[in-house]
């Protein structure tokens, strides 16, 4: 079979026809067969044909292996999150024309599009998606594996995590054996607020990053844990920091400023929670230095709208113009990225921003809340249906609040 594309791919590199390359040697029809991997032919004709096209067949076929076995070097360092090595071989990959032969063209492109979503460009990254979901018939059993885990990696990057659970529950972990997708899931659990679920796909996927020496991954693993350990009678706050910290240390030694930005953004999330707005500002300030290289992205967008919402919980923060341009800022990213889940949340913040209440409350009850609902992000919809309770509860509006009273008693 990859004899038959190497003749393919060189002949269509030097401009033959198969009648062309089949002159003097076999005929139209059996140059058609041997490209297609359907007939057998003799080392003579591959040596005739080969001569035309002006190769050496086993060196070919030598540097088709390596080039597979560097596609492959190239998706474990991106598992890895092996910055340099990333770049190294993408750039030796990118010399090499053999991406272009279709044996390994859609993986190529596959992992052109992984290597988009560790950059945080989700435009470029859905383009290649959807122009391999095009064709994904034409894909192996490990290729369609990989593109439901690129679907699932990047319903979860735009917020939608009942889409993004459906992709990534699709993969077969004997036949994909890149079991990271574990983690992935245990994002989408527990954002769906299904807690056990979430825990047990965390460990299952801290299990597998230590099997695999990822480092760097059992910081993420150890999060996610962290935050779905839940919040009980023994729960204590300060031992909650304490923990973060010791994450956030680990991430100093191993000089990863994208691992320490999340947890950043998490403990400021978790200060939010028991209504410290102002620690919670600090983190989420913290967060931000940290990923201003790359403010077009969603991660950049939902820090920004914690950071804001902080910012209008305490009082002397609310006449300053500095919100007014950061809301503006955001809308004006969220709209380039069409992230039309954060430019809803600026749009929220304006209201609030501009003491409009009333418009505020009806934003979240009609906008808001059924966005949070369809994507299945029930971590953020729980909150904002308490919003709405106490909304309803202290315009003595008991009908109402007894309504969102029972939805978050259902939960």
């Amino acid at each position: 079979m990859s004899l038959g594309i190497l003749i393919k791919f060189h002949r269509e590199k030097n401009g033959l026809t198969q009648e062309e390359l089949g002159k003097g040697v076999c005929s139209v029809t059996h140059v058609s067969k041997i490209e297609r991997g359907t007939t057998q032919f003799s080392s003579e004709i591959t040596n005739l044909l080969s001569e035309k096209l002006g190769i050496n067949m086993e060196e070919e076929l030598q540097s088709l292996q390596k080039f597979e076995k560097l596609l492959h070097q190239w998706h474990d360092c991106m598992v890895l999150q092996q910055n340099n090595e990333i770049e190294r071989l993408k750039n030796q990959i990118e010399k090499n024309s053999l991406f272009l032969i279709q044996s390994v063209k859609n993986k190529y492109f596959l992992l052109q599009a992984r290597y988009f979503l560790l950059r945080g460009d989700i435009t470029n990254a859905k383009a290649l998606i959807d122009k391999i979901y095009n064709v994904r018939k034409d894909l192996n059993t490990y290729e369609t594996h990989l593109l439901h885990h690129l679907l699932g990696i990047t319903e979860l990057q735009k917020g939608n995590f009942k889409k993004a659970l459906e992709y990534l529950l699709k993969i077969n972990e004997k036949e994909y054996q890149n079991l990271e997708f574990y983690y992935q899931i245990a994002i989408a659990y527990h954002n769906l607020q299904f807690k056990v679920k979430a825990y047990y796909y965390s460990e299952l996927s801290l299990e597998y990053f230590q099997k695999t020496n990822n480092f760097k991954k059992i910081i993420d693993a150890e999060t996610i844990k962290l935050i779905n350990e839940g919040r009980n009678e023994l729960w204590n706050f300060d031992n909650l920091v304490n923990r973060y910290n010791q994450l956030i240390a680990q991430c100093e030694i191993i000089n990863d400023t994208s691992k320490k930005a999340n947890l950043l953004s998490n403990l400021a999330y978790e200060y939010s929670y028991t209504g410290d707005n102002e620690n919670a500002r600090i983190y989420y300030k913290k967060t931000l230095d940290l990923l201003k290289g790359n403010k077009k992205s969603s991660n950049y967008l939902n820090n920004l709208i914690g950071y804001i919402y902080c910012c209008l919980q305490i009082k002397e923060n609310k006449v300053d113009s500095m919100l007014t341009q950061l809301i503006q800022t955001g809308m004006e990213i969220s709209k380039e990225i069409k992230d039309h889940s954060s430019l809803a949340f600026f749009q929220m913040l304006r209201l609030l921003h501009d003491d409009e209440k009333e418009l505020y409350y009806q934003f979240i009850e009609e906008k808001i809340i059924p966005m949070l609902n369809k994507n299945g992000n029930y971590h953020q919809l729980h909150t904002y249906e308490k919003t709405m309770f106490q909304y309803y509860l202290d315009q003595c509006k008991h009908e109402e609040a007894n309504r969102y009273a029972s939805r978050l008693l259902n939960n």
